[in-house]
């Protein structure tokens, strides 16, 4: 038994003491309430700092993070034109020690020309080449990597012709060949990181999830290589294929994943929504960022689909633009939304520079979301946003950027708004609320002990300097600092 004392649970300013039996959570309380013989328990002094539950990350890539660790970051490279790109791969013309050149963080919105594959074929770089924008989703590659792939010539030509490329066949052959190599050694290292950031329970949040992948995460757990509980989001094109799949307490199903064309119109939407809906009865995800595409599935789920949703979750995964105002007759609804707060610091000046593009104000707009009573959690959208959860909370409450300035928005929410959506708001998107997400008798040992009293931060920036000391998982201790 673990007995964590002179624990702080946050927001409450008072120590109590929290017993650990097993992985349940036993008593919380006075410390001289517990009539059990020191000799039988393992004692955990937090010296009066925070006690949280542990960080629930509620949108995350995960075989794609660990993949990027073997992968050169352009996230802080600014392209502006060809010309630029041409010198910056000048240097990767001759690389004999790689099989593959592999990169991510690319942004190409800043360039005014167009860019083409004839581009990457052009600058003479002798080994397959993958180049994943900083959403991940658009991939600019040459056609000796096409070929390296496995495609034949007449897909090779057809993708020449769709730049940048964004087909699922291209990112199923990128994540088989992503998870060779040095994977199970990246796989520890990657775990490592999220103990130390105390996240004790995963949303995988990928498109095209298969049973195939869920299999190998399985295993991976049975292997103690991973620590976190998962929720797996099946795609929905695989959906279909998850009838006979096992579960448990560690691996366990999440909403069926959407990512539907963005380019589709209303009643494009609504058929695909209707013929789900009427065939399955899981909770489902959508990825939806710009205002349009929220839209579309918003009005169609509570106005053309009403019928089939009955009380199923709804997840907005991103909802970077969703305008709490215009849905707040939803707001009633099972319906959650997923923000990725992290972005703000991330790219929060491609933001500003792109006003045109975007709608400033309503970006991330987590106040008033809590102000018109939605649902709403957050994920890091980790590996094409910072992991760090402290830098998330900072970003979400100050909407400041890694350049020093300052994302409009609303207005501001709290600190503990925002931890009580990271833990017990992402839990119920997931309908894990009951098990886990706060500390409570009976649920779940999921906790965090931190280095500071979160009550007694004099300023924002002091959230920066916080660090975890302590992650328990499922009543074990999973990782100390130092």
């Amino acid at each position: 038994m673990k007995l964590l004392i002179n624990a702080k649970i946050f927001p409450y300013n008072n120590s109590k003491a929290i017993l650990i039996k097993n992985n349940k959570i036993e008593f919380i309380g006075n410390l001289d309430e517990i009539n059990i013989s020191s000799k039988l328990l393992n004692i955990i002094d937090c010296k009066n700092n925070s006690v949280l539950p542990g960080f629930i990350d509620s949108h995350m890539h995960l075989f794609e993070s660990i993949s990027n660790l073997e992968s050169i970051d352009l996230s802080e490279k600014l392209f502006t034109s060809l010309e630029d790109i041409r010198i910056y791969f000048k240097n990767f013309v001759d690389q004999g020690n790689h099989k593959i050149l592999k990169f991510h963080g690319f942004e190409h919105r800043n360039i005014s020309e167009n860019i083409h594959m004839q581009f990457f074929d052009n600058l003479n770089i002798c080994k397959p080449i993958i180049i994943k924008h900083r959403t991940g989703h658009q991939i600019f590659t040459n056609k000796k990597t096409l070929d390296f792939l496995g495609f034949n010539k007449y897909e090779i030509e057809k993708y020449s012709n769709e730049y940048p490329l964004n087909s699922k066949e291209i990112h199923k052959k990128i994540y088989r060949f992503s998870t060779q190599n040095n994977f199970d050694k990246n796989i520890r290292s990657y775990n490592s990181t999220l103990l130390k950031y105390g996240y004790t329970t995963l949303v995988e949040a990928g498109a095209l999830n298969s049973v195939v992948k869920f299999k190998k995460i399985q295993k991976y757990i049975n292997n103690e290589m991973i620590d976190q509980n998962i929720c797996y989001m099946p795609g929905s094109d695989e959906i279909k294929n998850f009838n006979a799949i096992h579960t448990n307490k560690n691996l366990y199903l999440g909403p069926t994943k959407f990512m539907i064309d963005e380019k589709y119109d209303f009643n494009e939407y609504k058929n695909i929504l209707n013929k789900y809906l009427k065939t399955f009865s899981t909770d489902v995800a959508f990825h939806a960022i710009d205002s349009e595409t929220i839209h579309k599935i918003i009005i169609n789920l509570y106005e053309e689909c009403k019928d089939v949703i009955k009380n199923r979750i709804i997840r907005i995964e991103h909802g970077t633009e969703f305008i709490p105002e215009f849905y707040k007759n939803y707001n009633k609804e099972n319906l959650h939304l997923i923000f990725n707060p992290n972005f703000i610091y991330d790219y929060g000046d491609f933001y500003l520079n792109n006003q045109d593009y975007f709608d400033i104000e309503n970006i991330f707009n987590m106040y008033e979301s809590n102000k018109y009573g939605f649902n709403f959690g957050v994920g890091t959208d980790s590996p094409f946003g910072n992991n760090n959860p402290f830098l998330l909370i900072f970003s979400a409450i100050t909407r400041n950027t890694k350049n020093g300035n300052n994302l409009p928005g609303k207005g501001q929410i709290t600190l503990k708004e925002i931890i009580k959506a990271f833990t017990i708001n992402n839990a119920k998107s997931i309908k894990m609320d009951k098990k886990t997400g706060s500390i409570k008798i009976g649920k779940n040992a999921d906790l965090i002990i931190l280095n500071k009293n979160l009550s007694n931060l004099k300023n924002y920036n002091e959230i920066l300097e916080v660090k975890v000391m302590h992650t328990i998982i499922n009543g074990k201790s999973k990782y100390r600092l130092n």
